[in-house]
């Protein structure tokens, strides 16, 4: 699942817990959705695909259009 870190956070880099990553704040990863959950729950990240659409949605609804002068 891809998230965006809202909170620099160091946890598991796989579902083995063996290796411990430091995911970066305002950063996005894929990440097992286990883990991801956990970041969801915690309120330590976001979907990242909610901040896509709500990125785009702000991009149309702000585009300003250009009319052509007819003669």
């Amino acid at each position: 699942m891809e998230i965006r870190i809202l909170k620099t956070t160091t946890a598991s880099k796989d579902k083995t817990g063996t290796q411990c990553f430091e995911y970066l704040q305002d950063e996005i990863y894929d990440i097992y959705d286990e883990l991801a959950e956990v970041f969801l729950k915690e309120g330590w990240s976001k979907k990242a695909i909610d901040n896509l659409e709500n990125k785009a949605i702000d991009n149309l609804e702000n585009k300003q259009f250009k009319t052509k002068k007819i003669k």
